[in-house]
């Protein structure tokens, strides 16, 4: 037995609500632009693209792989525009516009994962609980990470 809720490590993974099927239909969080074997033929499923405006010369993640699964122990980073981009929607009833950002919660298979220095810019703390330079985790093995948790935060 894995154990997972009890051994297995506590991290954050910000996505688009777009995104949120394709990682609910395959069970796991995915790679982005990465496809499993069969996923277009069998099932229709497309790769997740990665997020634009993310990645530049000034916020490069300590690896140069950036085809990896990122993931935080800290919502706070998770939730950040570079990963839970804002979604706008109107109330149906009220026509009230609001945002949304949606993140998981997971468990993470100790070892399997590196942790880096953020690279969304922040001059500042961003948890004070976490240290900027160890923010940021990053792995690229399937299967390393249990879903048990959606998040939605409205704005």
């Amino acid at each position: 037995m894995l154990n997972v809720f009890e051994k297995w490590h506590v991290a954050f993974h910000g996505t688009s609500v777009a995104a949120i099927r394709k990682i609910l239909d395959s069970g796991e969080l995915l790679i982005p632009g990465n496809v499993q074997p069969g996923d277009i033929m069998m099932t229709g499923r497309f790769p997740l693209p990665e997020m634009e405006g993310h990645l530049n010369d000034e916020n490069k993640p300590q690896t140069p792989d950036v085809t990896q699964i990122f993931l935080s122990p800290t919502v706070k980073y998770a939730g950040h525009d570079a990963y839970a981009r804002r979604y706008k929607f109107t109330d149906p009833k009220t026509k009230t516009v609001h945002y949304a950002r949606v993140a998981f919660q997971v468990c993470i298979r100790p070892g399997c994962y590196q942790t880096g220095p953020q690279t969304i810019g922040a001059n500042e703390p961003i948890d004070p609980k976490f240290d900027n330079n160890e923010i940021e985790w990053f792995t690229k093995e399937r299967g390393a990470t249990v879903l048990y948790g959606l998040l939605i935060k409205i704005e």
